[in-house]
């Protein structure tokens, strides 16, 4: 009789234990990802963007941070809206994620696109980038000084990535803040386009990041001033002033920051922001950062989305400046 008991006990659990299987699936869900994520770039190859993102994908192969494949995407034009646009379709979608540059708060203003950043999930700020002023090696500009004072008797032929974004605001805020005459801006599709374009002199100048134009320097290429509160410690560049110490007074930085789809689940906002808090103390993301002269940081989720809100009135103020939005 105990014997039959045991036996029907056994059924029970075996019973119980199929229709759980049958029920939930099999197996508890594995933790995210389980299958290759797309990396969206919205720029041209061979920008920083570009750059970054593909070091980044660098650092997780070596780092096996996570163990699917981290994939690559240039979703260039639109200064950024096409790579916005893909990136929003994709609602919901917990293996698409983005790097984001300055137009990705800009864009969506001047274009009067129906979404802003508020309309992606944040992920993580890594770093703060910066904005050189590159001349030729042979420019007969020496110093700022000399470029402001050409520049207030012609229109300087200058160049950068896409119209109306990051490179663009830094050129009007010169003619504005310098009181030149309009340079005669041409657009590219990312920063390693302009970088090679100032090389063979078919611009004057480009405020490249030190990523795109130090490839460059000293050979072909060299800074006369950089726009942000504090001096570049990049080796060779550390004697470049910055524009507030010449009495010029404007500072402005390229973020790069990582942001998803909206709709993502918890689960994957949390994997995402984990992933690039590890890569962030990574050693060589430490050197490259240190290379490139990147201001590093933490902020992540709620915080960034924080960030982006100040961001967006200082260019709502730029971009007023310039009469591109009303």
């Amino acid at each position: 009789m105990r014997s039959m008991k045991k036996r029907y006990t056994f059924l029970l659990v075996a019973v119980v234990a199929i229709a759980s299987i049958a029920l939930f699936g099999g197996v508890a869900k594995a933790a995210w990802p389980t299958r290759p994520i797309s990396f969206v770039i919205p720029a041209g190859a061979g920008g920083g963007a570009d750059k970054y993102v593909r070091f980044l994908v660098g650092l997780n192969v070596k780092g096996h941070y996570v163990d699917e494949a981290i994939i690559p995407i240039n979703k260039a034009g639109g200064a950024g809206a096409v790579a916005m646009n893909y990136v929003l379709n994709q609602k919901g979608d917990d293996y698409t994620m983005m790097i984001t540059l300055n137009s990705f708060i800009t864009t969506p203003l001047f274009q009067n696109l129906p979404f802003t950043f508020r309309n992606f999930t944040p992920i993580y700020l890594l770093a703060l980038d910066n904005f050189p002023l590159w001349v030729p090696n042979d420019s007969p500009f020496k110093t700022f000084e000399d470029f402001l004072t050409e520049a207030r008797k012609r229109s300087i032929t200058v160049g950068g990535t896409g119209s109306k974004q990051e490179d663009e605001i830094v050129f009007r805020a010169i003619q504005t803040i310098g009181k030149t005459k309009p340079f005669r801006y041409v657009p590219f599709k990312g920063g390693g386009s302009v970088a090679k374009a100032l090389v063979g002199k078919h611009i004057e100048a480009s405020v490249n990041q030190v990523s795109e134009a130090g490839p460059f320097f000293p050979e072909f290429v060299r800074p006369l001033v950089v726009f942000q509160d504090n001096r570049l410690t990049v080796k060779g560049l550390e004697n470049v002033p910055t524009a507030k110490e010449l009495g010029f007074d404007f500072s402005y930085n390229m973020m790069r920051a990582v942001f998803a789809p909206p709709g993502i689940s918890k689960e994957a906002q949390d994997g995402m922001i984990e992933l690039f808090s590890k890569i962030s103390e990574n050693p060589d993301w430490v050197a490259f950062a240190a290379k490139f002269g990147l201001q590093r940081t933490t902020i992540s989720g709620d915080a960034l989305e924080k960030f982006c809100e100040n961001y967006e009135k200082l260019h709502i103020k730029i971009m007023k400046a310039q009469g591109w939005i009303k």
